[in-house]
């Protein structure tokens, strides 16, 4: 499984404010949400309006496009 480790931040209703998480490549956005909201004990809370935004890029990711076909989602260092 590839993984990527995202930081999560969470909208100001949510109970946490940032969360580093490992996350599927393969997973499209959608899941991804979805694996994060249950990684972090959250899913309640959600509304199905909630995805992924990337600030840097001042864009939100496509709902059904895995996570592994962001160029900018890779640049992570690797130990």
């Amino acid at each position: 499984m590839a993984a990527l480790v995202l930081r999560i931040k969470f909208p100001m209703t949510y109970p946490l404010i940032y969360k580093t998480l490992r996350v599927d490549a393969n997973f499209n956005t959608k899941e991804a949400v979805k694996f994060i909201a249950e990684t972090v004990n959250v899913v309640s809370l959600l509304t199905g309006s909630e995805g992924l935004y990337l600030p840097d890029e001042k864009r939100w990711l496509d709902d059904n496009t895995p996570l592994s076909t962001y160029e900018s989602l890779q640049d992570v260092v690797r130990l």
